[in-house]
């Protein structure tokens, strides 16, 4: 036990170089009161150390005459008692940048966990 708790400060210390927000989406009562439920997103942590990283390099894109979506594929590494669940929305400041990606499969390990993220976005056809 002693030798995961001294991997997970070392992996703190050199690894977890840029934070995260996580958002989760919850069924929430509507404001005036009825059996009616809204989806409300909200944060449930904020400023989580972690490690963005890519793996493969598979790049994923669908054009049409004015844009293009690009689907890229990375992994966010953190603690393994840090609570993301698929689907939730991470915002990772990564080196002076900021990805907005969605959780899929997490990968837990004593030392820490590995999270499957992708981000989807739009870029202009052309810079147009």
């Amino acid at each position: 036990m002693a030798t995961y708790q001294s991997m997970k400060q070392v992996l703190a210390r050199l690894m977890y170089k840029d934070t995260m927000t996580v958002y989760r989406v919850s069924r929430v009562q509507a404001d005036d009161g009825s059996d009616d439920y809204e989806e409300s997103e909200t944060p449930v942590l904020r400023d989580v150390p972690c490690k963005l990283s890519q793996y493969g390099k598979d790049l994923l894109m669908a054009k049409t005459a004015q844009a293009a979506t690009v689907h890229i594929d990375l992994r966010v590494c953190c603690a393994p008692d840090v609570d993301i669940r698929e689907q939730d929305r991470l915002v990772v400041k990564h080196q002076g940048q900021a990805f907005e990606l969605f959780a899929g499969t997490r990968f837990a390990y004593p030392t820490h966990q590995e999270i499957s993220v992708r981000t989807v976005r739009e870029a202009k056809q052309n810079g147009l």
